[in-house]
């Protein structure tokens, strides 16, 4: 059975989608005016400050508001991320909402999944629905057996949701398949991880090293910005990749390195550097361990060593590790990120964490900065039952070090029942099949649940296979949490509805015209909830502004 492409998933659900984008209102208080109406009442120009979802980087943005429609949306001047520019894909945040292929009201599977027949219904419909089937699963399996897939800050409301359900069975695919093994080797070597946005003082760097990483091409607006800016104060580039990207055609030294032979090359750098004593020695005899034992393990990983492994010459090993370290502490080894490549990554990022310790680096001017953050009071959750069972994603500790919930396990347990059965999944605006490995393991999981529901703007690959697949708004259409980020200066964001979403999205709660013409949620546990959460989103904007 093939996975459905969401080309033919649009054509399935065109007629619904159609219909669904007709003035109605099911669930508004009887008198209210339409989403849209209400949008349209607004004349001339209005900014609203908010901050991007494109990706994680959150930086924040300014929505601009012409006649009551969306009109363009720019980088916040105040916002330390943005600094007033915002990325191909944050301006792009318009296109999502006018975007005809959005998902414009609940849909639910008429017959198997992997056959491509669905109808649309009411929010009512679909929440009663879900709550059924969840409370079905609770009753027969216990409520462990229900897991979340939540990417983006959007999700955080769902988790709330099964946190009160009573399951500790949460993940982000952002860990296992792409951040994960870098935190792990960060955290063995320094005790802590390069955070997101990553702690790095691009700006203040006098060489940047970049194994793998495309910064120019990645469009993590920050860096992007503050790397072209240490092009032009005359920093040193050195590049290891086997493709010659746009950072290598700006690079002094690039590496042509064969894939998988990173830890390779890294170690003949530290042979280099610590045989010639380039190293700083003065950090190391006061943050250090093991030094000696790590001198002995690297004395044969020469650059010759190296050569016939890595395909990069030595002379070009040494004349870059010099280089390297000729300007520390202010050389940056960037760290990387979609670090999940070969199978030996957490070693890979381990040994890269080890070359910026030589170079002294972490906490200092040009390396690594200590981020701050605001000191902002949670809000006052009601305490979640305790799981009796615990998280079913890594039984034995398979994966010692893993400090987060990985994903590849919860499917796992999907498909064995070790250490028990998960047989309910959640989508949160991540689609499986682009974000797991091994497509046919993810149908194999998906064919013995229980429940499966898909949230999320477009019909994706995940939502061909979901039973019920609910459309979510868009970030200039909704309030999310506060977004109080780590980084060199300590802020706070908010975000806040822009304009209506174009149909019934709004009954999630979070919309302008949600809050104003105050929709009624239907009578089941996920409709309490979801209620209780769209206003404490809003309680949590609204003090911030008042305050």
């Amino acid at each position: 059975m093939n996975t459905i492409s969401r080309r033919k998933f649009l054509k399935i659900c065109g007629a619904s989608l159609a219909a669904a984008a007709t003035a109605r209102s099911i669930g508004v208080v009887p008198g209210a005016a339409h989403a849209m109406d209400l949008a349209n009442d607004d004349s001339g120009i209005r900014t609203v400050p908010t901050y991007c979802d494109i990706c994680f980087w959150k930086c924040g943005a300014i929505a601009h508001v012409r006649d009551g429609k969306l009109w363009k949306v720019e980088g916040n001047p105040a916002d330390p991320l943005s600094r007033g520019r915002l990325c191909p894909r944050g301006t792009g945040g318009v296109g999502a909402h006018y975007d005809p292929d959005r998902l414009r009201a609940p849909l639910m599977r008429k017959s198997v999944r992997g056959q491509e027949e669905w109808t649309e219904v009411t929010w009512g419909e679909a929440l009663e629905f879900i709550a059924e089937k969840m409370n079905a699963i609770k009753s027969k399996y216990g409520p462990e057996a229900m897991a979340l897939f939540s990417h983006g800050i959007g999700g955080n409301f769902l988790k709330h949701t099964i946190k009160a359900y009573g399951s500790p069975n949460i993940a982000a695919p952002s860990f296992a398949q792409c951040r994960g093994p870098r935190d792990v080797g960060f955290r063995l070597t320094f005790g802590e991880d390069v955070s997101s946005p990553e702690r790095t003082d691009i700006k203040n760097a006098k060489c940047i090293v970049l194994i793998g990483s495309h910064l120019g091409e990645n469009m993590h607006n920050t860096q992007v910005q503050e790397f072209a800016e240490a092009i032009e104060n005359g920093a040193t580039i050195i590049v290891a990749d086997p493709r010659f990207s746009v950072a290598a055609s700006k690079a002094k030294h690039y590496l042509p390195v064969k894939p998988g032979t990173d830890i390779a090359l890294i170690l003949a750098w530290m042979n280099v550097i610590v045989k010639e004593n380039l190293y700083d020695a003065e950090y190391i005899t006061a943050h250090g361990f093991g030094f000696e034992q790590f001198t002995a393990e690297i004395q044969t990983f020469t650059p010759e060593w190296a050569y016939p492994l890595t395909g990069v010459n030595p002379d070009l090993i040494r004349d870059s590790a010099r280089e390297m370290a000729l300007h520390r502490p202010a050389t940056l080894i960037h760290p990387g990120r979609h670090v999940t490549w070969y199978g030996d990554d957490a070693q890979r990022s381990r040994a890269v964490a080890l070359l910026n310790a030589l170079m002294g680096n972490w906490g200092r001017k040009g390396g690594f900065y200590f981020p701050a953050s605001m000191d902002l009071p949670g809000y006052p959750y009601p305490t979640y039952p305790k799981s009796e069972k615990g998280k079913v994603d890594n039984p034995n500790h398979k994966y010692p070090f893993a400090h987060e919930t990985i994903t590849n396990g919860i499917r796992e347990a999907t498909i064995t029942g070790n250490p028990y059965l998960i047989k309910g999944w959640i989508v949160y605006a991540t689609n499986l099949f682009q974000a797991l490995p091994n497509e046919q393991e993810t149908i194999q999981a998906i064919q013995n649940l229980d429940l499966m529901v898909v949230v999320d703007v477009i019909p994706s690959e995940i939502a061909g296979w979901a039973d019920v697949v609910l459309p979510e708004s868009v970030y200039l259409e909704r309030f999310d949490d506060l977004n109080v980020e780590w980084f060199r200066d300590p802020f706070i964001a908010i975000r806040q509805p822009i304009v209506d979403p174009p149909a019934e999205q709004n009954q999630t709660g979070g919309s302008r015209a949600s809050l104003q013409s105050n929709p009624v949620f239907p009578n089941t546990t996920l409709g309490r909830i979801s209620k209780s959460t769209s206003a404490i989103a809003s309680k949590k904007a609204a003090t911030v502004m008042t305050n």
